[in-house]
């Protein structure tokens, strides 16, 4: 490990008072010197903060990330989070107060075991629709679940219409995709100076959940071909975009610059201009959606995507642990769609270029029969009612819309991320389902992070030490199940499906698309509030209860078959792949 035994002035280090023994290593980057603190708690020494490229700020707009600047003339504390970048919410949510960030963002942290050398590394990419959120993430706990086997960076990327503005003008002169371009350029960082950290660069995995799990997806298709929803870079959506956003921060041509270019004009243009109108059209835009999302460009993303993509393996990097949630859309879709021509209304205003004869196509497989039942319960995959119909938020047309945008949206492409490398030659692919109620976009990660139930949704100790070494064992030696020791070690819960011998690779074939659905079983009902569209949803999930009064809360693993899953997802699947065309303007 390349680490300069060099410690920092505490007078560098007043308000955290720390001491010679609080301070991890000076770390020289070449172009600059860090010191982070070092955790006890976890032995981890932790770095935040650091410069991986040039600020993107004035010329270096929608242009490629650059190198840092030579900055050797001090050691630069690496103890706290840098600026996030610029926040561009989605429709119809509040506008986010200006300004959420600096421009200056692009910065990464890395959590490092002590005294530790040659360690694999998990690369986590933030989550928030391409428009929100920021690396600081603390995933501490989880490396302590795996007995701190591996190294963990997070990135920030360029977001909203700094990252993802798009058009042909802005091709011209700039780079459609900046945020994607960024995250590569990080990774590129992490192939250079990882092994200063104790890291092995040669073993990386790159890891997110949300836009951050899209961002895997795009990164392992890059070169190559894209998911299904990606839009070409001049096509009418994202210019239509570029020029509502120009127009907010003051660029388009009038007759005090009749001449001038929109593309000069936004890069000479005030930040606080800029992000007000990247939040602005991104929050009066489709409903549940982000204006500014990655695009075709025809050289990073080259194409749409194709069933012949994914066969043909065309995908980088070897393995994939994909996973999805079974209620993962219920904040994205209006309310109120309680019929079918408000279930026809919710698709042509989503995907415009849908066909009559595409809706009888879509119609075909998530019609709901007039006795469909309303009750509000979770399907359990494998028996009526499924979640075309019923769920824990929502039944009949209203959860019909809302199963449709989870699958097309999140479920399919993890799906078809599964085929592609379970295709791909020496590819191996695993596929698990979150279905702890309520079952939420995003509920996993706080299981992922934590060692308490943060969000009082039932998931025991068991269940969360369960999932985290699943992670933990995939980044480490590339399958992600529990070894024998493990699952001895967890000797409550019904968890044998997930250990060794016992989790079948998913094959990228019907009838052989094995994955394992993760569930807790117990407790006692409790009801919880959020609200959806202006409008209060009780959703019930399960949480620990009085032994005597009620069966325990236990885990509860099963190995299923994802193509029947559901009342056959892989049809609708592959449904949605064949209307891919169709999707997206």
């Amino acid at each position: 490990m390349l680490l300069r035994a060099l410690f920092m002035p505490l007078a560098l280090f007043p308000h955290l008072c720390l001491t010679q023994d609080f301070l991890a290593p000076v770390v020289d980057l070449d172009y600059a010197l860090y010191q982070g603190y070092y955790n006890t708690t976890y032995d981890l020494n932790i770095y935040k903060g650091i410069r991986y490229a040039a600020p993107p700020i004035g010329k270096l707009r929608w242009q490629l990330p650059q190198p840092p600047a030579q900055n050797r003339s001090q050691v630069i504390p690496a103890i706290e989070y840098a600026s996030r970048c610029p926040q561009s919410g989605c429709a119809p949510r509040q506008m986010t107060p200006v300004p959420s960030g600096s421009e200056d963002c692009l910065f990464l942290n890395v959590l490092a075991p002590a005294n530790k050398t040659m360690l694999p590394v998990l690369v986590w990419i933030h989550g928030g629709g391409y428009g929100v959120s920021s690396g600081a993430f603390e995933p501490s706990p989880q490396m302590h679940t795996n007995e701190n086997t591996y190294i963990i960076v997070t990135i920030q990327y360029r977001l909203g219409a700094f990252g993802f503005l798009s058009s042909a003008e802005l091709a011209e002169s700039g780079v459609p995709n900046a945020g994607i371009h960024d995250m590569q350029f990080a990774l590129q960082w992490v192939q250079k100076y990882i092994h200063l950290f104790g890291g092995d660069p040669t073993q990386v995995t790159i890891a997110g959940q949300s836009a951050g799990g899209g961002s895997v997806a795009l990164l392992g298709m890059a070169d190559g071909g894209v998911d299904n929803t990606t839009l070409e870079y001049n096509s009418t959506m994202p210019t239509n975009y570029y020029y509502r956003f120009a127009e907010a921060a003051g660029c388009l041509p009038d007759d005090s610059k009749p001449d001038g270019s929109v593309f000069q004009c936004l890069t000479e243009a005030d930040t606080i201009e800029l992000q007000e109108a990247s939040d602005y059209i991104s929050t009066t835009g489709l409903y549940g959606q982000w204006a500014f999302i990655p695009v075709t460009d025809g050289k990073l993303l080259r194409g749409r995507p194709s069933s012949q993509l994914l066969n043909d393996g065309e995908l980088n990097g070897i393995r994939i642990l994909s996973s999805n949630n079974p209620n993962e859309a219920p904040g994205f879709i209006p309310q109120g769609i309680d019929n079918e021509d408000r279930f026809r209304g919710f698709l042509f205003g989503n995907y415009p270029l849908l066909s009559e004869e595409n809706i009888t196509s879509i119609l075909t497989v998530y019609f709901v029969p007039e006795n469909s039942s309303s009750i509000l319960v979770n399907s359990d995959g494998e028996h009526p009612p499924y979640s075309m119909t019923n769920s824990g938020w929502a039944s009949g047309w209203q959860q019909a819309a809302t199963n449709l945008y989870a699958e097309t949206t999140f479920i399919c492409p993890s799906y078809w991320l599964a085929d592609g490398y379970a295709r791909k030659q020496d590819g191996k692919a695993w596929h698990y389902q979150f279905s702890v109620p309520p079952g939420q976009h995003g509920l996993d990660q706080t299981a992922l992070r934590s060692d308490i139930d943060v969000m009082g949704t039932g998931m025991d100790e068991v269940f969360r030490t369960a999932i985290q070494q699943i992670w933990g064992n995939f980044i480490v030696r590339g399958d992600p199940a529990l070894s024998k020791s493990q699952t001895r070690a967890l000797h409550h819960g019904n968890i044998t499906a997930v250990s060794d011998g016992k989790w079948p690779e998913w094959k990228g074939e019907p009838g052989h698309d094995w994955m394992v659905n993760l569930n807790m079983t117990g407790g006692v009902p409790t009801s919880t509030t959020f609200n959806l569209d202006g409008t209060s949803v009780q959703v019930i999930s399960y949480v620990p209860g009085n032994s005597t009064s009620s069966q325990p809360l236990e885990a509860i693993f099963k190995v299923v078959e994802g193509s029947s899953w559901e009342g056959g997802r892989g049809e609708r699947c592959r449904l949605w792949a064949d209307l891919g065309p169709w999707i997206m303007a």
